[in-house]
Formats: C-alpha cells, sequence, structure tokens
C-alpha cells in the first residue's frame, strides 16, 4: 500500500472541478445489465471503485471501453453469479443482485465488502427480494436468489437504504408489472437513477415521500447517460477550503443537494456565495469558526459521508461542537486518529461525541481507516505543522479522483510513494 507525504500548513486557495457521482456510476454499471444494447456513460470518475466495479462486470463476461467515457456492452453475459474477488471487497457489487436476478431469474453472489464503517448488513435488499417473491438461501458467505412468481403488489424495506432501493428499482424496472415499494431512500442519485429508467422504458413515480411506483418494460433501452457531479466531493472541497483557512471557486456546484451543509457552514460563520444557475459556490474562510451540532441521516439529512470532515471545522471553531453519528456504529474512529494530531474530544459513545476548539493541529504517521476518514487524516495534514504520513492513500483513491492533483493545484505539498 502507498503513502502520502504532506507538509503543512497550506491554505488552500483557487478552483477546483468536481468529479462525476461514485455512487451513482457505481450503480449505473449494474443497470447495463438490464438494457438490451451497450450504453455510453459519460462524466465516470477514474477512481478505484469504478475499476473494481467494471472487474465484476468484465467477470460476468460483459465488454467495457473506458477512455473518456465509459462504454458498457451487456450481450456476452451469461453468467449469472459474481463469486470473485473484486465483487467481496466492493459494497456496490450487491447492486448487481436485482439486474442479474431480472436478466436470469436467479443470481449469486459473495457476501460484499467495502469500507470498515461498522455491521452493514444486506438483509434490508433479501427481505425485500423475499416480499417479491424470490427464494434466497446461503451457505457460507455465497447467497443465492431464485426468483418465483412475483404476486405482491406492495412491499415495504426494512430501513431507507439507498443500495437496496437502487436493486429493487433496476430488479422491477425490467418486470412488466406494477408494484409499490415503500420506506424507500430518496438521495438525489437514486431520483436522477429514476430518470435514467423512465427515459429507458420503465414508468416509476414517487407517488409520496418514501413511495415509488414502479411498472417495468421487458425492452429498457438507452443509449447515453452522463453521471450527476459528486455532491459529497463538492462538499469535502467546502470544508476543506474552510478548515485550511482558504478560499475559492467550487464547479459544478449542485446547492440544492447540499443545502443542510451550506446553512451549517454559514451558521459556523463562512462566507459561501451560490450561483445555482451556473452551479458555482465561491466560499472563504474566516479566522475562528462557531461551534455547530450536527445529526447524520437518510437523505435530505445531513450526509454521513461529510460528518468527518466537518471535525476540522470544528478543530478551528469556539466551544464545543457536537457529532451524532446515525447510521454507522463505527465511523467515529477516526477521531482517535486526530487526537494523535492534537484534537481536543471526546467519544461518548458509539454514536456521539464532542470536539473542543479551537486547537491546533501536528503532524503525525497515520493510516486511512476507510475513505471518508482517510480524505479527513489528509486535508487535517495540510492544516498541520510539519510533515504527516498517511498509509494506505488506495483506500482515498476509492472514491477521489485524482485527489493529490486537486489539492497540489490549490496549493498543497503532498508527494505519493507507492510503497
Amino acid at each position: 500500500m502507498g503513502s502520502f507525504y504532506i507538509k503543512g500548513p497550506r491554505k488552500l486557495i483557487g478552483e477546483v472541478h468536481i468529479s462525476g457521482s461514485k455512487n451513482e456510476a457505481l450503480k449505473l454499471i449494474p443497470l447495463s445489465i438490464c438494457l438490451k444494447s451497450k450504453i455510453m456513460i459519460k462524466n465516470v470518475p477514474k477512481i478505484l471503485d469504478i475499476y473494481s466495479q467494471l472487474e465484476v462486470f468484465k467477470f460476468l463476461g460483459g465488454e467495457t471501453e473506458f477512455n473518456e467515457n465509459l462504454i458498457l456492452d451487456s450481450k456476452n453475459i451469461k453468467k449469472s453469479n459474481i463469486v470473485c474477488e473484486s465483487a467481496k471487497n466492493l459494497r456496490a457489487s450487491v447492486v448487481f443482485l436485482g439486474p442479474l436476478l431480472g436478466r436470469f431469474k436467479q443470481a449469486q453472489i459473495p457476501f460484499p465488502g467495502g469500507c470498515a464503517i461498522g455491521l452493514r448488513p444486506i438483509d434490508t435488499h433479501l427481505n425485500a427480494f423475499r416480499a417479491l417473491g424470490v427464494n434466497v438461501t446461503q451457505k457460507d458467505d455465497i447467497i443465492t436468489l431464485t426468483l418465483g412468481d412475483i404476486k405482491a403488489e406492495k412491499i415495504k424495506l426494512d430501513e431507507k437504504s439507498v443500495s437496496a432501493t437502487e436493486n429493487i428499482l433496476l430488479f422491477l424496472s425490467g418486470i412488466k408489472r406494477k408494484v409499490s415499494v415503500l420506506n424507500c431512500a430518496i438521495e438525489p442519485e437514486i431520483m436522477h437513477l429514476v430518470k435514467i429508467l423512465n427515459r429507458a422504458g420503465a414508468k416509476i413515480r414517487l407517488i409520496k415521500d418514501r413511495t415509488f411506483e414502479i411498472e417495468g418494460s421487458d425492452n429498457l433501452t438507452i443509449s447515453s447517460i452522463k453521471v450527476m457531479p459528486d455532491r459529497i466531493e463538492a462538499g469535502t472541497f467546502a470544508i476543506a477550503f474552510l478548515a485550511t483557512g482558504g478560499e475559492g471557486m467550487i464547479k459544478p456546484f449542485e446547492s440544492e443537494y447540499l443545502n443542510n451543509l451550506i446553512d451549517i457552514l454559514k451558521n459556523c460563520g463562512a462566507d459561501i456565495e451560490i450561483d445555482r444557475k451556473n452551479k458555482m459556490c465561491r466560499i472563504k474562510s474566516t479566522d475562528i469558526y462557531r461551534g455547530f451540532n450536527i445529526k447524520t441521516g437518510p437523505y435530505p439529512d445531513f450526509p454521513t459521508d461529510l460528518q468527518s470532515p466537518m471535525a476540522l471545522i470544528a478543530s478551528r471553531a469556539r466551544g464545543k461542537s457536537q457529532i451524532h453519528e446515525t447510521m454507522f456504529e463505527n465511523r467515529l474512529g477516526y477521531l482517535n486518529s486526530l487526537g494523535k494530531m492534537g484534537l481536543k474530544y471526546k467519544i461518548l459513545n458509539r454514536h456521539r461525541a464532542e470536539i473542543y476548539g479551537p486547537c491546533d493541529l501536528k503532524s503525525s504517521n497515520l493510516e486511512s481507516l476507510d475513505l471518508r476518514s482517510g480524505i479527513t487524516m489528509l486535508l487535517a495534514s495540510i492544516m498541520s505543522r510539519g510533515e504527516s504520513e498517511i498509509k494506505n492513500a488506495e483506500v482515498i483513491d476509492r472514491g477521489y479522483e485524482d485527489i493529490e492533483e486537486k489539492l497540489i493545484k490549490l496549493g498543497a505539498n503532498i508527494k505519493r510513494s507507492n510503497g
């Protein structure tokens, strides 16, 4: 595994371009299995998770071409199982279940992996398929699904799971039957997927706050789609400018999907100007921030993927800031690493923590625990005096395209060693 070596402190100043959404692009690869023809996907980020998902697609027999755009052709796919190493190590591989089940009437996957941020069972996926009439069996770490008669007209997800919602949407979009699905996630990436599926020939409506009515088609066809900008990357850079005492322009910036973050940052004292027409955000730091309280939750609540970078704002804020992480029970572990850099904090329990500021951060040798804590360590090192080493650089590469090049362009002093 490689490492980043960072010399600080540095202020990040300049303009940054936001890549395509990791969380959307990962699900558009399984989508291609539902289609009758090849598809071109524009604005796909070149990140490790995408390459892993493409390895799964190629294991199935799919053909890919990935230059400026990603071209996928599923016509030669004959397998209905993804029992391979790439699938085991990637959480998003679970979303192959729905498309494979719809195409082959059966599917087999290994229990999926991903970031070590707590228990992430896929019971919500499996129970939803069971409710639709799918037989589910598990032997060791292999899960097998076999399609029976779909008789249900309405099912309810156990929780507002993003990937379970996407799995069921993809599956039902290829089935000629009308089914309502309750308690769905409604993240922007899901709503964009709904638009894509409707363009391909499905009929999907959001009939209540979290209820989709889905009427599928056995002839889904769409030739070209474009991945939306990554709202989590955009939010990360907004925090990065403020935490390092810098200023900059972020574009494209889909502000309507980040209202929660924008409101909190403004209340902390940040200077933020939004140009909705041109999808840009101009952001400027202040000398010291006010403390804040955040509580993560399913969209439109505060995104769990941005709570760890917010700890860096708390380190510069006057007084106490509070973090309530409701989504995952191990996502506060990064605070112990930031504590080695001088952060003053207290973990109250698995879901709650307090941070006491302001405090100066110092350099340290750390390890990326997961994708979002990894980017937090990287930004903390830019803020800190001295040279830091962040091990497991590839963990950050899983979700941020050209991260060191973007940060260097903004003034950071970063070198990578592939080790």
